[in-house]
């Protein structure tokens, strides 16, 4: 399942990136063959994930969210790594295998989400930018919750 030119292939776009479905899925998302996620050997794989337990206790999916377990987190996306359509890429290899709340998309913060993106794709251009930081201020200023982190993993991150 990926996102076609709408949601989050939108924010790769605006991010600076390329969504490998562009072209293939015409609308908002789809399925991609495993085959043709090797063939474009993405130097980058973003997933979405969320608290989907009430929904499918003990899934696949990647618990990110606001106060998510980071490690539970981690190991549930080195396990996608083991798909056959991750088989030697070139994101895998890297460690450029990311994980991003799913909310994003629906949200007046889906920015923090492009800035994430941006930072992931072109950490040499966004060294500066810190979307955690925005994150934090975004709940100190508009948000009667406290700010809890837990938005977005990399298979890099330790």
């Amino acid at each position: 399942m990926s996102f076609g030119p709408a949601n989050f292939g939108d924010y790769v776009t605006l991010a600076g990136g390329h969504n490998i479905a562009e072209g293939i899925i015409p609308n908002s998302f789809g399925n991609l063959n495993p085959e043709q996620i090797i063939a474009a050997n993405p130097d980058h794989v973003v997933v979405t994930g969320g608290n989907w337990d009430a929904y499918v206790p003990g899934g696949d999916w990647v618990g990110v969210g606001p106060g998510s377990d980071m490690q539970s987190a981690h190991a549930k996306l080195e396990a996608l790594t083991e798909r056959t359509a991750m088989t030697g890429i070139k994101a895998v290899e890297s460690g450029n295998f990311h994980a991003i709340w799913h909310q994003f998309y629906n949200s007046p913060y889906y920015f923090v989400a492009v800035q994430q993106l941006a930072k992931w794709l072109h950490p040499e251009l966004f060294a500066d930018l810190d979307p955690e930081a925005t994150m934090e201020e975004l709940h100190e200023r508009f948000l009667p919750i406290d700010y809890e982190p837990g938005y977005w993993i990399s298979l890099h991150d330790d």
